[in-house]
Order: C-alpha cells, then structure tokens, then sequence
C-alpha cells in the first residue's frame, strides 16, 4: 500500500512538472552582447577616462608643488614655504575628495553606471517578460545567478502567505 502510494505521489509530481515550462538566461551573455548595453558600457568607459584624466592632472599638480617645495632655497622665508605647503595639503585633500566623490562608495561612477544601464535593463526584463508570456513559459530564470526573472502570476503566493502570518 505504501509503495503504491508513493507511487502514485511520484507519478503526480513528474506529471504536474511535466507540464510547466521553465526556461533560463545567460545575463552576462546578453549585456555582452546586447547592442545597447556595449553603447552604455563604451560611454561608461569613455566618461570613466575624463575623470581619470582629471584625476591625473590632480596628481601632476601636487608632483610639481611637491618638487617646488623642494626646490625651495633656504633664502625663503619660513612663511612662504608654509604657505606653499598649506597649499599643498589643500591640493592633496581635494584630490582625495575628487576621487572619494568620483569612485567611492555611492560615487559618481556608480550614479553614471546606473543611470547608462538602467534603460538597457528595463529593456531587457521587458522582452523577457514578452517572450516568456508569448513561448508560453511558467518561469524564467538567470543562469549566472539563478534569479527568477519571469514567473506567471498565477503562482504567486504572497497574499496567502500573507494572510498566514496575519492571523
């Protein structure tokens, strides 16, 4: 009896599996290949090398001042060598806040990057959505990560699990 009974449970899983659709994307596949995610990317690059740029030009400056204060004969006065090297130490504290601000955390790069791709990846999930819902599939889900990406509504459970917890 009970064999026959876990059989039977066997038999309705593999059946009520075999009729529901799953499908998967390689996302590192599609942002590779995706032509507008290579536009964002190129443009990421692209403003990354300006701020870099800036961010050399920073440096040199601090370079020749450092070398300037070195240079310095003993003939100038204590004060004017202090002066350069406040002056100095302010360069190199805007330097460190101009990178911070760029490429710190929640930094420019990162504000740059999200509002590139942002459209590329609205895009993306739209036509997911759309393939999924035209092929017919039950879920969708990211290879790389194993995200779902698509699920039909109707199994969703959120509401019920909801009522549960509110009880």
């Amino acid at each position: 009896m009970k064999k026959l009974l876990t059989i039977a449970i066997l038999t309705a899983t593999v059946m009520m599996f075999a009729e529901m659709k799953f499908g998967y994307i390689n996302s590192d596949k599609v942002l590779a290949d995706f032509n507008d995610a290579k536009k964002a990317k190129e443009e990421l690059a692209k403003w990354n090398k300006e701020m870099e740029g800036k961010a050399v030009t920073m440096e040199s400056e601090i370079k020749a001042l450092e070398d300037e204060i070195k240079n310095m004969s003993v003939m100038v006065s204590e004060e004017k060598r202090n002066e350069k090297m406040a002056e100095g130490q302010k360069k190199l504290q805007d330097y460190y806040q101009y990178k911070d601000k760029v490429w710190g955390q929640n930094g420019d790069f990162y504000k740059k990057n999200a509002e590139l791709m942002q459209p590329v990846l609205d895009k993306i999930n739209a036509v997911i959505k759309q393939v999924s819902e035209e092929k017919k599939y039950d879920y969708v889900f990211d290879a790389n990560t194993g995200t779902l990406l698509f699920a039909k509504p109707e199994y969703e459970i959120t509401d019920m699990i909801l009522k549960e917890l509110n009880k």
